[in-house]
């Protein structure tokens, strides 16, 4: 499965009359926001910082829709569904994938569009 989904890229690029600067910052956006989360994830997965931990999972989940990141979005909601569920167990293999997935996304952003 690609990083992001064509659909949703496409849907973006026809609400911004096809625009890809407008999309360019989009992700330009995205990628400062989405590297603060990915960090405080993975530190507070380590240090079992339930509450910051559910609010950056959660943020980025968000962010990882509104761009079409399916992979990485998929990941925040089991992670997220886990936490809500007091299901700690996960939370530090859960984090490196979102890290891992993240990493994924910045390579294919970087390579495929001018960010």
């Amino acid at each position: 499965m690609a990083p992001l989904n064509k659909d949703t890229i496409d849907n973006i690029l026809e609400l911004t009359g096809g625009d890809e600067s407008i999309l360019v910052e989009l992700f330009q956006s995205f990628l400062l926001d989405a590297k603060e989360l990915s960090e405080r994830i993975k530190k507070s997965a380590v240090s079992s910082d339930v509450d910051q931990l559910m609010f950056d999972v959660h943020t980025l989940k968000g962010l990882c829709g509104t761009i079409g990141a399916i992979p990485l979005y998929e990941v925040c909601k089991v992670l997220n569904d886990d936490l809500k569920s007091g299901n700690m167990s996960t939370s530090v293999d859960l984090a490196n994938e979102t890290i891992l997935k993240y990493e994924d996304l910045v390579g294919y952003i970087t390579s495929n569009y001018k960010v």
